[in-house]
This record gives structure tokens, sequence and C-alpha cells, in this order.
């Protein structure tokens, strides 16, 4: 087997509550299940990064779906990613990236930094990106630029970068206009993509994707994706992907607690998995995935090169992003 990244998630709870995400703590199942919103510790962290490198590992994620901000040990993950050779990754929503704790991120070794940045101006921001205080349209503008000059300054080759979503379908162009004013003037590397459903948990109504349907792929990759929680006690769940987010406890594939990641990877629920993918006879928490349809248009912008293909975790490659 090889792995070329893994997405290790540091924490499975969020300090936000983001419109169109199952961590949402205002919708009806009142966000993410409980089972999987606990913090990784260090030492379960050294222990799954130890056995992804076995296999290759090149990149490894500190988000899933998960805040990795929440977690403030957040530098010691980094360093810890950086011992075993492979480039730090993070998404994020950057609320807590600022001051001291952004600068020992980015001098612990971090590669790349997305800050998700959902809302062309700050009404449509509050609506998307909810959190209690409010009016972070600006501040999270601040942020950036000040996480863009102290990777100048310090001589980080830290990569600072954004991710915006349409929010409407019918006003694409006018959306985009917007996005590119803001991308423009941070002076960032940027996608802006159509809005997904996460494993259909999320409707998004008369903004839904459109395409033929196949296998996303995610399953073939060389991607593991380790949670922090888990079912019945054990902590490390191997899920799909990170769409299954809001799905949790159905989308299990084994436990990094209980088993190596080879064992999983080559173990009966993953190897059905595939064989699901194969047939088109999808397990139900893939079935209302619109990462199942092969729409053209998903990504809508982007001011670097990208390889579609990529978005499903296949050789993830840093340089794309870089002037």
């Amino acid at each position: 087997m090889k792995i070329d990244r893994a997405v290790i998630e540091i924490v499975g709870a969020c300090n936000f509550s983001c419109t169109m995400c199952p961590q949402d703590k205002r919708n009806e199942q009142g966000g993410r299940h409980k089972n999987f919103l606990r913090k990784m510790n260090l030492l379960e962290f050294e222990n799954y990064v130890s056995d992804c490198a076995k296999h290759g590992l090149r990149v490894v994620n500190l988000d899933g779906s998960g805040e990795a901000t929440v977690n403030r040990q957040l530098p010691e993950y980094i360093k810890i990613v950086k011992r075993y050779g492979a480039e730090c990754v993070i998404f994020s929503n950057g609320f807590k990236m600022h001051g001291k704790f952004m600068q020992d991120c980015v001098d612990a070794g971090l590669d790349f930094f997305r800050f998700s940045f959902i809302g062309s101006d700050s009404a449509e921001y509050d609506k998307w990106m909810y959190n209690t205080r409010g009016s972070n349209f600006d501040f999270i503008k601040k942020n950036i630029r000040e996480m863009r000059e102290y990777v100048k300054t310090s001589g980080s080759s830290c990569t600072v970068a954004t991710y915006h979503l349409i929010t409407d379908n019918d006003n694409i162009e006018v959306q985009l206009d917007k996005y590119k004013k803001i991308v423009e003037e941070l002076d960032v590397r940027t996608e802006i993509w159509k809005m997904h459903n996460w494993s259909g948990v999320y409707d998004i109504e008369d903004n839904a994707r459109e395409g033929k349907t196949k296998t996303c792929g995610r399953p073939f990759s060389p991607d593991v994706v380790i949670r922090s929680g888990g079912l019945d006690g054990k902590v490390g769940a191997v899920a799909p992907c990170c769409q299954v987010l809001g799905r949790d406890e159905e989308a299990v594939l084994g436990h990094c607690s209980e088993n190596t990641i080879e064992e999983i990877w080559d173990g009966p629920a993953y190897t059905e998995l595939r064989e699901q993918h194969t047939s088109g006879n999808y397990p139900d928490y893939c079935k209302s995935c619109d990462f199942l349809l092969d729409d053209p248009e998903v990504l809508v912008y982007s001011n670097h090169e990208r390889d579609l293909h990529k978005m499903y975790g296949t050789e993830f490659n840093l340089d794309d992003f870089r002037v």
C-alpha cells in the first residue's frame, strides 16, 4: 500500500457553527456526534503519523472535520509532522490564527495554511460562517494580512491561501467578482468552488451540483482520514473521506487504536467500500453525496494551476499554490 496524504483530525470540535456544515450546533442534530468531538493527544498523534510514514507519507493535514486551531498545542503537532519529513497542511476558519500562536505555528514548520472564507461581504460572511462573536469579516482579513506579513518577514516558506464557496448559483458572476476583489486585496492563492452537500446531510437546494454519477475515487486514492474520536470507546476512527461529517458513526472503516493502518486499509470494511464504488452499488452514506457527480464546473475559479483530480487527495502538491 501507499499513503501519500494522511488527514489526521487533532480535535473533532469547532469554534464556528457554519450554516452549510454538519458541525452547526443550531441544526436539528445539534452538531456533530459527541463521540467524534474529542481532542487527540500528542502520543496518539505521533503513533498515527509514525504508522503512516511506513508507507511513503508525504503530506499531513491537521484538520479533518474539526478546527485544528482549537487545539492550543498545535505547534507541537506541526513539529511532529516535520520530524517525519512530511509537509504540514491546515484548512481552518482562521479565527485564532494571529499573534504569538500564529507565529509559533509558522515557526514550527507549517507549510500551508488555508483560510475558509465563505461570504463575499460582511453580512454574507456572518450568515454562512457563524460564531457568537459575529462581525468577523474584517477580523479574518486582518488575520490573513498579519500571517502573510509574518511569513514574509520570518523567511518562512509557508503558503497562505483562501478557499471560498459560491452560495448562489443564480448569481455566480456577481459573487465571483466580489471574491476576486477580496483575493486581489489580500494577495493570496485561492480556489472558489460550488457548494457541496456533506453526504446529503446539508440540503443545498437550488445550488445543487449537476452531472453523471460515478465513483469519486476516494476509496482508491493514496489518502487516509483518521478521526480523533470513534465508536464504542475506541479512538482514531478511519473514515472514507472528510465529506462523511454528520454521518461519522455510519462510515467507520476501522480504528487505529485497535489495528495498524495497513490492517484497516486491507481489511473487510475498506475492501467492501472499494467493491461498492467499482460496482456502483454505493453505501447509504455515499449515495446522496454530490462528490459522486461528475460536474466539470465544480471548481469555479482558481488563480493557480489545479488538477481537479487532486480534490480527491491524490498527489496533493503545494507547488500548485506557489508562484
